[in-house]
């Protein structure tokens, strides 16, 4: 048997939102259940290179015992290649039957990341934020932000999603192409203006410093930080975001203590008790609790994991099977 290789262009046609979203939810409650593994990722570094933006690679990690997988994702993060207008991160997922170590399949990890990214986001925003939730601030402009409004649009009846971004016309050409799809955007002046009185705000943003505050926000607001890279220099939430919090949900504990700044900086400050911090998982699978009241403020706190792209790329290497989808080759006789 050969491996299914899998462009980005195969992974965008054959995505099943709700599909995905089960198996998202699946192997976060098995992490949670202890059913999974997810170790932090060592990133590797020049070790000559001091600097918080230089290049970085990252192997991402992870094992799913009850799908008899386990995934390679190695992600190359280079922020300088912004200034340069090339991605700033490259990756490329590969997936392995666990018996055997057969490689079942290589995807390229460019729109894998970003949807299940977004998937992700709807997941943990189903099960914090209140369900009557109507209004959305998007913090960001670019890909990853298109795909929150569309996972988002998706999961909730929204009257409004407002963008913004540094770049204004960045902020207009992104509610143009999403008004083009039938989603109801308008562009921001001020982030303050996104943000006042939203049900929902989403940071999308590789922000060195933050760029939200808690005084910034509406009574019972949810909120899901995204944009940080997995670099402990980046940080788009200010520690009041967290100190006012009732609930700080985060995809893995252990990953987030390694890579994010958000919550590395808020108990550092004392915001936030690294005891206070809970898994998603968990909160699916009723371990703890989530919101228990319209006005208490909630955080989805995310750097990715692999065990993310694990079940993405199951879900899309599944579909495309059934489909005759990809192109197969032979690495090994």
């Amino acid at each position: 048997m050969g491996t299914r290789t899998l462009t980005s262009t195969d992974v965008e046609r054959l995505v099943d939102w709700e599909g995905l979203l089960s198996a998202l939810e699946r192997v976060h409650r098995e992490l949670a259940t202890g059913r999974a593994v997810q170790p932090a990722p060592v990133p590797l570094r020049d070790p000559s290179a001091a600097a918080a933006d230089s290049p970085a690679v990252v192997p991402m990690l992870s094992f799913a015992p009850d799908l008899g997988l386990f995934a390679v994702k190695v992600l190359a993060d280079a922020p300088r290649n912004r200034e340069l207008g090339r991605p700033a991160q490259r990756s490329t997922v590969s997936l392995y039957a666990a018996d055997t170590g057969e490689c079942l399949a290589m995807v390229d990890g460019r729109a894998l990341t970003r949807i299940r990214t977004a998937a992700a986001t709807a997941m943990a925003t189903r099960a914090l934020a209140r369900p009557d939730s109507r209004t959305v601030a998007l913090l960001g402009s670019g890909a990853l932000a298109i795909e929150h409004a569309a996972a988002l649009h998706r999961a909730f009846e929204l009257d409004e999603i407002r963008v913004w971004s540094r770049s204004a016309d960045r902020a207009r050409s992104a509610t143009d192409g999403l008004r083009a799809l039938g989603i109801p955007a308008v562009a921001a002046a001020s982030a303050a203006n996104a943000v006042r009185e939203a049900d929902i705000v989403c940071t999308l943003t590789p922000s060195l410093s933050p760029i939200l505050s808690a005084g910034m926000l509406a009574p019972g607001v949810h909120v899901n930080a995204v944009g940080s890279p997995p670099r402990r220099a980046y940080s788009e939430l200010e520690p009041g975001v967290f100190a006012r919090a009732a609930v700080v949900a985060v995809d893995s504990r252990q990953v987030a203590w390694a890579d994010s700044g958000n919550v590395r900086n808020a108990v550092a400050s004392g915001a936030l008790a690294e005891t206070d911090i809970v898994e998603i998982g968990e909160v699916l699978e009723g371990l703890v609790p989530g919101r228990t009241s319209p006005e208490h403020t909630t955080i989805f706190n995310s750097v990715g994991i692999g065990l993310q792209d694990l079940a993405a790329a199951d879900h899309i290497l599944r579909r495309a099977a059934a489909a005759g989808a990809g192109t197969m080759v032979t690495i090994r006789e």
